[in-house]
C-alpha cells in the first residue's frame, strides 16, 4: 500500500530519458514531470536546483510540448540556448522557440516592446515563456519585470534560476507573482511545494555526477585602518538635483571597492572626483544639475571637459550654500587620491596569495573572480609574465600575446567543457582571471579551483561562481575553493558577513542554497566568536525531505489487491474500489492518495490531480509538514481494516474535499481578496440592474466576469483589474472588457464544485 502511494504521488515514470542527442539524468526526468503538473495547475513554475544540475535541458524538454515558445534569457547566454535547442530537436526539425534577451526588454517598457518589429508583434501570443537566470527580472518596477509581466498574460510561465533570492524575500515573491500574481504574496507551504522545485547537490549524492566542494580556504589580507576611517568620515557629497542623499552608502561602496584592491578603490575615487568637479563646475555658473545632464561633462587626468552648463542646466536659488557643500566633499577626495595614489602593497600581497594557490594546486585549471574590472586587470598585469594567464571582463578578453575574442579565451581555458578543440601547448589557459560576466550560464568544468578574488555583496553570487565549476559533466571528483577575505577593517566598517549572513539566512529559510553558512566559515569565526543561528528549513527543502521518504516507500514492483471478505483482512478493495491498508502506529490518522474530479473538464487529463491527503492529530491537511510527519508515523506492521474506522476516515476527506470545492468556488487561495469582493459585487449588481429580457444574455458573459475575478490571475491582467475596478463603462461594456481578460488557458483551480473526489488508495493508522 505504501509504495502505491508513492507511486501515485511521485508519478514519474511516464517521462523519456532522452531529448534529441541528450540523454536525461533520473533528477531531470522527475523535475520534467513535476514542473508539468505545477504549470498546469498554477499557470507557472521555478525550477531553482543547484547550479549545474542541468536546468537547460529540462527546460527544452518542456517546450518542445508547446507551439508557441518564447526564452528571455542574458545576451551572454543566448548562444548556448541556440545550442541547447539545436542539440534537443528531434531528429529532421528545428525548435520553433524565440529566444530575446533581457537587455532588449530594459530598453524599452511593455508597450514600446511591443510594438519594436524585432520583438513579437501584438496579434501574437505565446503559450510558454521561459526566463533564464529568472533572478534578473525580482524588481516589479525595470522596464525587464514590466515587459515580462506583459509578455506572461495567456502563458505559461517556467523560471530558471539557481539563486532566486538575491537580498529579501520580496524578490521571489516578484518572480513568482509573473503568474500567480498577488496570490504569491500569501501562498501556503502546500503551494510552494507544488510549484517550486528546488534540489541540492547533497540531496542527490550517489546518483548525480557533480564533485565535491571543498570547504573554503581563507586567506586573510594585511590592513590600513586608516583607509577606511578616511572613508567613513568622508564629507557627504551633495545629490544631483534630481537624486537622493546617499552620503554614507558612498563611503561604504569606496570601502568595499578597496577591500577588492587597490586599483579598484582607485579607479572609483577617480569618477567620484570626475563627479564632484563637474558638480562644481555648473555650480560656479549658477546651474544646479540633474543626473543625465553631468553625463555631458569627460574628466580623466585632472582635465574637464566642459558640458555648457548655462545651457543644460536649471539655475540654482542657493547656489553659494550647494557649491560649499560640494568644494568640501571634493578637497577630501583629492586629499584621499594624494595619500593612496601609490599606494601598492595590499596588491601585491593579493598577487602573491594568487601566485601561491597556483602553485599549490600544480597543472589544475584555475577560476579567479572578482566584482570590479580593475581587480582583474591588475592581478593580470602582475600573473601574465609567468605565462598561462588570461583575462576576460566586458571590455574584452586578454593573454599576454594580445587581445583574444570572448570565446576564443573560454576555448582555451575550458575546451572539454565547450566542445572546442584542444588548445596548443603554447595556447592553453590555466588561470582566467574574469569578473562576474562569467558567473552564469557558463561551463567551465575542466577548472577544478575556484578563487573569489574579493566578497560580493551577496552570497547566490559566491554561490554562482562556484556552480560554473561544480557541475554536471567535470572529469573531477572535488572542487577546491579559495576567498581573499577583505582586510578586517573594511570588513568591520561593511559589516560584510552580517550582511552577507543575513542574506543567506534568507535564502536558505525561504528556498533554500547549497552555499555554506558564511558566519561558520568564516576566518573570523572561532570558539569565542558568534554562534550562528539555526535557519529553518525552507519549504522545497522539506519538500524533498517527503519525497525522499515516499521513494522509500516505492520499493515494490506489485501489491496485493484482494477482495473484501478475503483472506488477506490488512489490504483490501473496498466496494467503491478504494484499495485500503491499515497499520499499528504511535497516534492515529491516515495517508491518502486522492484526486478531485472535474466532470465539466476531463479532457485534460492533469486536471484529476493525485495529491496526498494526511490526518495527523485529528486534522486533516496538505500541509508538508503534515506530510512529513504522517509518512514517517505510518511505518507500522500490517493490521485488519475495521470497517468503522474506515467509514470515518471516509467522511473526513469527503469533509475535507467539500470545504475544498467551497473555497475554489469563492476564489479563496486566488488573487487579491479585496479586488475579487469588489469586482463579484459589481458583476452582482450589473446583473440585477440589467432589464429582465437582457439578464438571460448577460448570464455567459457575467459566469466568464466571475471566473477571471475569482481565480489565480497573473500580474498583467490583475493590472488591467485594478484599472477596469473604477471604470464607468456602462455595464454591459464592462461585463465584456472583464469577461475579456479570461486567458485561452486558465490557470486557476477549476475544480468543479458539482465534481466527485475519488480515493486511489488509502493507508489507515490505528493508535497502538
Amino acid at each position: 500500500m505504501r509504495s502505491r502511494i508513492a507511486r501515485l504521488i511521485l508519478g514519474e515514470a511516464s517521462s523519456h530519458a532522452s531529448i534529441g542527442s541528450i540523454s536525461l539524468q533520473p533528477h531531470q526526468i522527475s523535475a520534467i514531470a513535476r514542473l508539468r503538473a505545477a504549470l498546469e495547475q498554477f499557470g507557472g513554475a521555478l525550477l531553482c536546483d543547484d547550479v549545474g544540475m542541468g536546468k537547460t535541458y529540462v527546460a527544452t524538454a518542456i517546450a518542445q510540448e508547446y507551439a508557441r515558445c518564447l526564452i528571455v534569457a542574458p545576451a551572454a547566454l543566448a548562444s548556448m540556448w541556440r545550442d541547447a535547442l539545436a542539440a534537443t530537436a528531434t531528429a529532421g526539425t528545428e525548435s520553433g522557440a524565440k529566444i530575446v534577451t533581457f537587455e532588449a526588454l530594459s530598453r524599452a517598457d511593455a508597450d514600446d516592446f511591443r510594438k519594436d518589429q524585432s520583438a513579437p508583434s501584438e496579434r501574437e501570443r505565446y503559450d510558454l515563456l521561459v526566463i533564464d537566470e529568472a533572478h534578473h527580472a525580482r524588481t516589479p518596477s525595470t522596464n525587464r519585470h514590466i515587459a515580462l509581466a506583459a509578455l506572461a498574460r495567456g502563458a505559461r510561465v517556467l523560471l530558471l534560476s539557481a539563486t532566486p533570492i538575491h537580498n529579501r524575500r520580496a524578490d521571489l515573491v516578484a518572480l513568482l507573482s509573473l503568474f500567480l500574481g498577488s496570490r504569491a504574496r500569501t501562498m501556503t507551504s502546500a503551494e510552494l511545494a507544488l510549484c517550486v522545485v528546488r534540489r541540492e547537490h547533497a540531496q542527490l549524492e550517489g546518483t548525480l555526477s557533480i564533485p565535491a566542494v571543498s570547504p573554503p580556504v581563507n586567506h586573510q589580507i594585511s590592513d590600513d585602518q586608516r583607509v577606511v576611517e578616511d572613508l567613513m568620515n568622508l564629507p557627504p557629497p551633495l545629490p544631483v538635483r534630481d537624486g537622493g542623499l546617499g552620503g554614507v552608502l558612498i563611503g561604504r561602496a569606496l570601502v568595499h571597492q578597496w577591500a577588492s584592491s587597490e586599483a579598484a578603490f582607485r579607479e572609483a575615487v577617480r569618477r567620484r572626483l570626475a563627479r564632484a568637479t563637474a558638480l562644481a563646475s555648473s555650480l560656479e555658473s549658477g546651474q544646479y544639475p540633474t543626473a543625465r545632464e553631468l553625463e555631458t561633462w569627460a574628466y580623466d587626468d585632472g582635465a574637464l571637459q566642459l558640458g555648457f552648463p548655462e545651457l543644460l542646466s536649471s539655475p540654482a536659488v542657493n547656489h553659494a550654500e550647494l557649491l560649499a557643500a560640494v568644494r568640501v566633499h571634493l578637497d577630501a577626495l583629492r586629499r584621499i587620491r594624494a595619500r593612496f595614489s601609490s599606494a601598492t602593497s595590499l596588491d601585491v600581497e593579493r598577487a602573491e596569495i594568487l601566485a601561491e594557490i597556483r602553485k599549490s594546486h600544480g597543472s589544475a585549471k584555475i577560476v579567479a573572480f572578482a566584482q570590479y574590472s580593475e581587480t582583474v586587470s591588475m592581478l593580470f598585469r602582475r600573473l601574465a609574465p609567468a605565462g598561462r594567464v588570461a583575462t576576460l571582463t566586458s571590455h574584452g578578453a586578454r593573454v599576454a600575446g594580445g587581445a583574444l575574442t570572448r570565446r576564443e579565451a573560454i576555448g582555451r581555458f575550458a575546451p572539454i567543457a565547450n566542445h572546442y578543440p584542444s588548445p596548443g601547448r603554447a595556447e592553453a589557459v590555466d588561470l582566467l582571471l574574469t569578473t562576474d560576466l562569467l558567473s552564469e550560464g557558463v561551463n567551465l568544468q575542466d577548472a577544478q579551483v575556484v578563487v573569489h578574488l574579493d566578497i560580493p555583496w551577496t552570497l547566490a553570487r559566491m554561490e554562482q561562481r562556484v556552480g560554473r565549476v561544480a557541475r554536471m559533466g567535470s572529469p573531477h571528483t572535488s572542487v577546491h575553493v579559495h576567498v581573499l577575505r577583505p582586510p578586517p577593517s573594511a570588513a568591520a566598517a561593511l559589516s560584510s558577513e552580517m550582511i552577507v549572513q543575513r542574506k543567506w539566512a534568507i535564502a536558505k529559510g525561504s528556498i533554500g542554497t547549497s552555499a555554506p553558512n558564511p558566519l561558520t566559515e568564516s576566518a573570523h569565526a572561532d570558539s569565542a566568536g558568534p554562534i550562528a543561528t539555526p535557519t529553518p528549513e525552507s519549504t522545497p527543502a522539506k519538500s524533498e525531505r517527503l519525497r525522499s521518504v515516499l521513494q522509500g516507500w516505492a520499493v515494490f514492483d506489485e501489491w496485493s489487491e484482494a477482495p473484501v471478505g478475503s483472506q488477506n483482512p490488512s489490504e483490501q478493495i473496498r466496494s467503491d474500489d478504494t484499495i485500503t491498508a491499515t497499520v499499528s502506529a504511535i497516534r492515529s490518522g491516515f495517508v491518502a492518495a486522492i484526486s478531485l474530479n472535474d466532470r465539466e473538464r476531463m479532457s485534460t487529463p492533469l486536471l484529476e490531480r493525485t495529491q496526498l491527503l494526511v490526518e495527523i492529530a485529528s486534522a486533516v491537511s496538505t500541509d508538508v509538514d503534515a506530510q512529513i510527519e504522517a509518512c514517517e508515523t505510518a511505518s507500522g506492521g500490517k493490521i485488519p481494516t475495521d470497517s468503522a474506522e474506515y467509514e470515518r476516515v471516509v467522511r473526513a476527506i469527503e469533509s475535507w474535499c467539500a470545504r475544498e470545492r467551497a473555497s475554489a468556488a469563492a476564489g479563496v487561495g486566488a488573487s487579491s481578496t479585496v479586488r475579487r469582493k469588489q469586482i463579484t459585487h459589481r458583476i452582482d449588481s450589473a446583473i440585477q440592474s440589467a432589464p429582465p429580457h437582457l439578464r438571460s444574455a448577460l448570464s455567459t458573459t457575467a459566469a466568464r466576469a466571475r471566473r477571471v475575478a475569482t481565480t489565480q490571475q497573473c500580474e498583467a491582467i490583475e493590472q488591467e483589474l485594478d484599472s477596469l475596478l473604477h471604470s464607468e463603462l456602462p455595464a454591459n461594456e464592462w461585463l465584456q472588457a472583464i469577461a475579456a481578460l479570461d486567458p485561452p488557458h486558465s490557470t486557476g483551480d477549476h475544480t468543479n464544485p458539482h465534481g466527485d473526489f475519488r480515493i486511489h488508495a488509502l493507508l489507515i493508522m490505528r493508535a497502538r
